[in-house]
């Protein structure tokens, strides 16, 4: 389950299952601040208000002054083992990014997209994906898991996942061309009052965690829309391209 915390006028998420592992701070953002509306990006903004934001909600939820490695989400399927800080700032491409370093959070940036946090049991290594569509049509949960065995030789049965705020099958309305790229029927819904089909992000990116060898009473999936919680999140189907951007984070305590 995930949990609304509040601290020093921020409000966040946290994972339950991920607060149990030794040594990680994580984190899904929300549009509350003290009396302003708070978004965390573009990442590459020169906006000094976002670039404050960013500041206080990385204090508040334990990572004050930790640099973010941010990669240049363009809807792909493509991890990157992050080893040093050359990856911040918007400087490498991809849509997924693992860990061992200490001291740094990984970010990523979503306003509708599924951000999904990762971490092995004991600490050892995190890892931070985006997926939309395109990226769970791409499988990027899968190749994720899969880097964990690779890079660090971490079984997926010792990993822990949690499935942020997202846009729902409630509002997801989608095309043919969505239906074929994620080709699996049973993760698209359609009701006689709906135009179109609809797909469920959650679901598919879970059932991509579980085909990957994770249990499924190791991950996590939030229930919350961002699209109908206009109180709490940003939404990109909702408000368009004024929209603000959430930060998911998540790192290794040094």
């Amino acid at each position: 389950m995930l949990q609304i915390k509040r601290r020093d006028q921020i409000t966040f998420l946290q994972s339950e299952a991920l607060s149990r592992v030794p040594g990680i701070i994580q984190a899904f953002s929300t549009r509350r601040g003290d009396h302003t509306d708070l978004s965390l990006g573009p990442h590459s903004s020169p906006n000094p208000i976002v670039q404050m934001n960013r500041v206080r909600f990385l204090a508040a939820v334990g990572a004050p002054g930790w640099p973010v490695m941010k990669l240049r989400q363009v809807h792909s399927g493509t991890v990157v083992a992050i080893d040093d800080t050359s990856a911040a700032n918007d400087a490498v491409e991809g849509d997924a990014a693992a860990t061992d370093l200490k001291g740094i959070v990984l970010g990523i940036q979503t306003a509708d997209c599924v951000p999904i946090l990762v971490a092995d049991s004991r600490g050892a290594a995190v890892a931070a994906i985006h997926a939309g569509w395109r990226g769970t049509a791409a499988r990027i949960v899968e190749s994720t898991v899969a880097r964990f065995r690779e890079k660090f030789s971490l079984e997926p049965k010792d990993l822990i996942a949690a499935v942020g705020p997202h846009i729902g099958v409630c509002c997801y309305e989608v095309g043919q061309d969505v239906v074929d790229a994620i080709g699996d029927p049973v993760f698209f819904e359609s009701r006689p009052h709906w135009a179109k089909p609809h797909l469920n992000l959650g679901a598919a990116n879970r059932r991509q965690l579980i085909n990957a060898g994770l249990h499924d009473e190791q991950i996590e999936v939030s229930s919350l829309c961002t699209r109908c919680r206009g109180d709490l999140f940003h939404s990109y189907r909702r408000d368009g391209k004024k929209t603000g951007h959430m930060l998911s984070v998540i790192g290794i305590v040094p």
